[in-house]
């Protein structure tokens, strides 16, 4: 029975020792294994990232031009020529107008030729007073009068030729016909949009960008863009530097390849990364940037081998490479791998990358 007493106050005192955990094992001087790095200074030229739409650079809307009944329209989907028709009108009346007016001026013409010949005779029975001064000169007002008449004749003809060259609407570009607005039989007037044209071969990408990058954008810069299973490459054609007072981003406009006709089409969208000028900046590696609850970090290395939390904030990024700002200055050695465990005071062992 003693014996068993005894066995029992033994196995209790086991049970009250303290028990120290793995982690406890750092308080007592155990260095954490980390990777480190320099904080280097360099030029930066990150790119940026946009969403952007397909554009035809040539797309308008045809009007008619003259008021009168339209007796065809192309449909949709008709590629036209540049100066292939896309709407002709019924100019029956155009026609019988521009012969009257030529019969009216072939009339004034004939008038004026006589009164002409009637002022030379005057002229030359002048001397004889045989036609009095007043009538030489109301015979002169008169063939004035009838050049007048001839030279609005022909402009007259030539205000309605001009106007039967436009009963037949033509494409201003090669391209499609994407709208038919008006059909054969309806009369319009010469404001009324007829059809929508669209130019299927000139495109051009725009995108959206953030106005803080403005003054680090250039024309002429490459620019990748990206479908969902292709990749072509642009060039930065245009920058439109106004912003969008709701979103504040501005307008940049991308020339496509050649070959874009065939893989894309007005309308779609796409993603580009554009890229900035270079600009110095303070550089870690972007596996040696920490998220917290409370922030963004990186763990400074002290000469002394323990770990300084130093808050950043990440303003770029480049392949493998983060800009930072924050209290750090280049050569600092911060920690890699290993660095998201690490706490402020804590002791690391530096190990290399093999």
């Amino acid at each position: 029975m003693k014996r068993k007493i005894t066995l029992t106050l033994c196995t209790l005192a086991i049970g009250f020792l303290p028990v120290f955990p793995a982690a406890d094992a750092r308080a007592q001087g155990d260095a954490v294994p980390v990777t480190v790095a320099e904080v280097e200074t360099t030029q930066m030229a990150p790119r940026v990232p946009a969403a952007g739409t397909v554009f035809s650079r040539n797309q308008t809307q045809i009007t008619a031009g003259i008021a009168g009944r339209l007796e065809w329209v192309a449909e949709p989907g008709d590629l036209l020529d540049a100066g292939q028709a896309v709407a002709r009108f019924d100019c029956e009346m155009l026609d019988l107008q521009r012969e009257r007016q030529v019969a009216e001026a072939d009339r004034a013409g004939i008038n004026h030729q006589a009164l002409s010949r009637e002022v030379e005779r005057h002229e030359a029975l002048r001397d004889a007073s045989v036609i009095s001064e007043i009538e030489r000169e109301r015979t002169i007002a008169s063939r004035d009068l009838a050049a007048s008449e001839l030279r609005i004749a022909r402009i007259a003809i030539r205000e309605t030729e001009t106007r039967l060259r436009r009963c037949v609407v033509t494409a201003p570009f090669p391209g499609v016909v994407t709208e038919q607005l008006q059909r054969a039989g309806e009369d319009v007037e010469r404001s009324t949009v007829i059809a929508a044209m669209t130019d299927t071969q000139n495109l051009e990408v725009r995108a959206s960008v953030p106005i803080r990058y403005l003054p680090r954008m250039r024309t002429g810069e490459l620019v990748e863009v990206r479908l969902t299973a292709i990749t072509l490459e642009g060039r930065i054609r245009k920058i439109v530097p106004a912003a969008n007072s709701q979103s504040q981003t501005f307008e940049v406009r991308l020339d496509l390849p050649a070959e874009a006709p065939g893989l894309v089409a007005a309308g779609q969208l796409v993603s580009v990364d554009l890229p900035l000028t270079a600009n110095a900046a303070l550089t870690v590696p972007r596996d040696a940037v920490v998220l917290r609850e409370d922030g963004t970090y990186v763990m400074r290395i002290g000469s002394d081998a323990t770990v300084e939390k130093v808050a950043v904030e990440v303003t770029e990024a480049s392949g493998d490479s983060v800009a930072v700002r924050g209290e750090l200055r280049s050569g600092d050695r911060i920690a890699v791998r290993g660095a998201e465990g690490l706490d402020e005071g804590e002791l690391v062992a530096v190990h290399s990358d093999g």
